[in-house]
């Protein structure tokens, strides 16, 4: 029974593997009569990381380089390989998220145990200097599951249009990689975000403002189950940052989206607890048949002043039925972290979104976190349920690609949360969880 299910997953990876060669071998095709004058003049023009990567001819203790006059290679942060005239570009990296999580039940078994969080390879780069690109596949789930996969043309910065799977243009928590979360877990209300989906987007950033939107269709890793017509939708953000250095940050941001619905006009939104691992779903609105049209808000907020920073994001969903009856969910989150050995949480500005944290010190870095949040699936006749969640997290930097976490929460769920009447209600487990995560 299991050898559909292998099929495709041979099937992507092989896709996977073809599109990762294709760069590679444009590299290799490459004739040597490079200009120095019109290579550097490329470099200049690269993205940030490109740029410093190949503008720097000194060598440094943990970084082995290759120069000839074809290609210059690199193994920090990755594997990299750029064309001498800087317009051919392939980087290989992936993370690796390693965890365990013990659940304190109180009605319903949740199941304590271990799991790979995420194993995923990534290639991005440059294809004739104005177009960039991004392939990412994650096997955690025994799975080829496709993450990004798309193509940008950024001749006209700082305007960029890209084409592809990609995570569609809301909220600052889902379009900060999970690699830069504060917690282990995006919060709750996280379920009423679009996610990626195949689509064309249309990006520009000034120095404080960023404005994105995209026409989207499906996910790609979606199976319909009929041959009926798919669904579409738009999406847009616009974020403002009127403080935006290095260690001082206030930014505000509101994104909506709308989406017409496939021809089986159904719709189904439901989560776990903040916690991966268990395959239970409390909050669960069941499936919302004769579904017309999918409306979605969100509100967004962070504040950073050095050690401390503040992230609280509203968002609310609005679904047209055929009876013409509305049914609205909503939730929000409120956390805070603060760094007691120095460090301040990176924001890119151009991107509107949280990266990298770097330690101070050979020791590391220490941070840490509270959160609450809550989510509402309950209106009308669907009675989805509501939960509370209370979390506090301690996350070790030991280095800028590894951290150590540990999230331990506290779960209180109302009388309608029982997974669509597959549990006992008003469940109020509490849970705890470790991560060993390394990215490169």
């Amino acid at each position: 029974m299991q050898i559909p299910q292998v099929e495709c997953a041979m099937s992507k990876l092989n896709l996977f593997l073809l599109l990762f060669l294709l760069p590679f071998s444009l590299l290799a095709a490459q004739s040597s009569d490079g200009d120095p004058t019109k290579r550097q003049h490329r470099l200049e023009s690269q993205t940030d990381h490109h740029s410093l990567l190949l503008a720097q001819s000194k060598p440094v203790s943990n970084r082995s380089v290759e120069r000839d006059y074809d290609t210059f290679t690199s193994t920090r942060g990755g594997v990299e390989i750029v064309s001498s005239d800087g317009e051919f570009s392939a980087t290989m990296g992936g993370r690796l998220l390693l965890d365990a999580a013990y659940y304190d039940e109180d009605k319903n078994s949740l199941g304590n145990g271990t799991e790979i969080r995420s194993a995923r390879l990534d290639m991005e780069g440059r294809i004739f200097a104005d177009i960039i690109y991004e392939l990412s596949v994650d096997f955690a789930d025994g799975d080829a599951d496709m993450k990004d996969a798309w193509l940008a043309y950024d001749a006209y910065h700082p305007w960029r249009f890209i084409l592809g799977h990609f995570k569609e243009p809301f909220s600052l928590e889902e379009l900060t990689s999970r690699k830069h979360l504060t917690f282990m877990e995006r919060a709750l209300p996280n379920a009423l975000v679009p996610g990626r989906n195949m689509g064309l987007g249309l990006q520009w950033h000034g120095e404080q403002v960023s404005v994105a939107a995209g026409l989207f269709g499906d996910d790609f890793n979606d199976d319909s189950d009929d041959e009926g017509d798919e669904g579409w939708g738009v999406s847009t953000r616009a974020t403002y940052a009127p403080i935006a250095s290095e260690r001082s940050v206030l930014h505000f941001g509101a994104s909506a989206a709308y989406r017409k619905l496939d021809d089986e006009e159904e719709y189904r939104v439901d989560i776990r607890p903040e916690s991966h691992l268990t395959d239970v779903r409390y909050l669960d609105a069941g499936k919302i048949k004769q579904s017309r049209t999918l409306t979605l808000v969100g509100l967004e907020t962070a504040w950073i002043y050095g050690e401390t920073s503040l992230q609280a994001e509203w968002l609310a969903s609005n679904l047209e039925r055929d009876d013409d009856t509305d049914i609205e969910f909503s939730g929000w989150y409120v956390q805070a972290s603060w760094f007691p050995t120095g460090e301040s949480r990176h924001y890119k500005h151009q991107q509107a979104r949280f990266g990298r944290v770097k330690p101070l010190s050979e020791l590391g870095a220490l941070e840490l976190a509270l959160r609450y949040s809550t989510l509402d699936l309950t209106d009308q006749d669907v009675e989805g349920g509501s939960s509370d969640q209370i979390t506090v997290g301690v996350n070790w930097y030991y280095k800028p690609q590894m951290r150590f976490m540990m999230n331990y929460s506290l779960v209180k769920n109302d009388r309608y949360a029982d997974a669509d009447g597959d549990l006992e209600n008003e469940d109020e487990p509490k849970i705890l969880q470790l991560r060993a995560q390394v990215d490169f």
